[in-house]
Formats: structure tokens, sequence, C-alpha cells
């Protein structure tokens, strides 16, 4: 039998075979990750101007604050997804995660010696306002969500 043949016969074989797929796992967004990495005293180019602009946020972001502060400003996002998940270890400096108003955020996570606090305006009641997850861990730092001042 030649190769074609098997690979025709295969195909006959595989059409009465029911795919197993997860339907929750179909339905999902593919997910991005972006991360963030503050070494300011290292890597010092001027980055601030660049980093000011409008951006599209990833399903998840990770920041880690070791030479240099990290900011994400997710109120300056071109777009954004319903619900963003960020990691933020904060060792020695800090994390600031400022939000667009009417956004839930979720702060959780442990602390040595530094502060995990969520200073962000109350979300509405809207179920379709979106999520702001942060996972955050700080070591002689601090971790801070808040809104955009007006």
């Amino acid at each position: 039998m030649d190769s074609s043949n098997l690979i025709d016969r295969l195909n006959q074989l595989m059409k009465g075979i029911p795919m197993n797929v997860d339907q929750r796992e179909a339905a999902q967004p593919i997910r991005r990750r972006r991360w963030l990495l503050g070494l300011d005293p290292i890597f010092e180019v001027r980055r601030s101007a660049r980093n000011a602009r409008s951006w599209d946020a990833e399903n998840a972001l990770v920041a880690i604050a070791l030479f240099g502060d990290v900011t994400i400003d997710l109120s300056r996002a071109r777009s954004a997804p319903d619900e963003i998940t960020i990691r933020a270890s904060a060792i020695f400096r800090d994390v600031t995660v400022i939000v667009p108003e009417g956004a839930r955020v979720e702060l959780d996570g442990g602390c040595v010696w530094g502060d995990l606090s969520n200073a962000a305006s109350p979300a509405a009641d809207d179920e379709h306002a979106p999520v702001v997850r942060v996972r955050a861990h700080s070591l002689a730092g601090d971790v801070t969500v808040r809104s955009r001042a007006k």
C-alpha cells in the first residue's frame, strides 16, 4: 500500500471518531502575555515618553519591579480584554496599576515589609464592567492599584 492510499484510508477511519474538545476550552480567547520589568538604573534610556502612549493591553501582564518602579496604565489602553490578570512582584521597588473608571479590581497576595493597596474608585454594579485581577507579592516594596486622577 503506498502512502497516499494509507492517508486516504486513515482519513476515512477518522471520520467516524468524535473529537473530544472541551467546549469551555474552545470558547476561551487566545491569551496573550506581556512582561514589564523595572530595571531603570541598569537600562536607563528615557523610556517614559514611549511608555506613556496608548497601547493594546494583553490578557495577562507580568510586572517585576526589581531595580526600578513599574507603572501599568490600563486607562490609556486603546483596547483591552474584559478580564486582565496581572502578576505583580515588587522587590525593594513599587508596582502601580492605573485602572479605568468603573473597572472591578480584585487584589490579593502577600507582602513582607511592604504594602498592597487598592485605592481605585469603587466599581459600578455593572456585570459587564472590565475586571482587573492583581496577584501581588511584595518584599520591601508596594503594589498599588488606583484610578487615573482627574
